[in-house]
């Protein structure tokens, strides 16, 4: 074989290793759907569809959005099972109120200031509902999907729970080491409510309402 015969047939074997290495079938591409695993991006904010379907699907025309308020919702990991929660204001639907105070329906009606707590001997009687009420409606999420999922159904309504400057705020962001705040299992809802700052948390029973006072 002469010299030139054999270069160019090293060359040919050089060129075909390298080509094997960079078509190597274990280097696949990576999909849509293996991106969207890798990174988990945070859910979308609600559209008023999304709102007005939550509501409708597990309130069943008992509540309707009141649309008046400068905050309508809040979304958040309220009881802390790493799943999406909304918090949305509402009022009593029209003709509702009997639906409404009703001991027969699929959510719970608490009142944040009379939930049960290591402070509190007894619980208060059940609250009852006015037409003129504003509520906070609270959806917890189930699974991925959060409170979007079909599933979600475990609901409240919370009344004497919406007040002004309405936000949620994590527990890492409020002072830490406080012995005045109780202990968190998820994000809480800040607002002030008749004058007074608090904050409405999820105690792993029920909504409770906290005072800040100086914290």
């Amino acid at each position: 074989m002469s010299k030139e015969i054999l270069l160019v047939t090293i060359c040919l074997l050089c060129t075909a290793c390298q080509a094997a290495k960079i078509e190597s079938p274990n280097a696949l591409p990576l999909t849509p759907s293996a991106l969207s695993q890798s990174n988990d991006k945070p859910a979308p904010a609600p559209t008023e569809a999304e709102l007005r379907e939550a509501i409708d699907r597990n309130y069943e025309g008992a509540v309707t959005i009141d649309n008046t308020r400068p905050v309508l919702f809040l979304t958040g990991d309220f009881n802390g099972d790493d799943s999406e929660d909304l918090a949305i204001v509402v009022k009593p639907g029209k003709g509702k109120l009997t639906d409404l105070n009703s001991e027969y329906v699929n959510w719970i009606l608490e009142d944040p200031h009379q939930v049960l707590t290591k402070e509190t001997k007894s619980r208060s009687k059940r609250p009852s509902i006015t037409g003129n009420d504003t509520l906070l409606a609270v959806i917890h999420g189930y699974e991925r999907g959060g409170w979007r999922n079909s599933l979600a159904r475990q609901t409240y309504l919370l009344k004497n729970a919406v007040g002004d400057d309405f936000e949620k705020e994590s527990a890492q962001q409020l002072a830490s080491g406080s012995k005045s705040l109780p202990a968190f299992k998820g994000d809480i809802i800040r607002e002030k409510l008749e004058g007074s700052n608090g904050i409405i948390f999820w105690t792993g029973a029920g909504y409770a309402w906290h005072p800040l006072g100086s914290v």
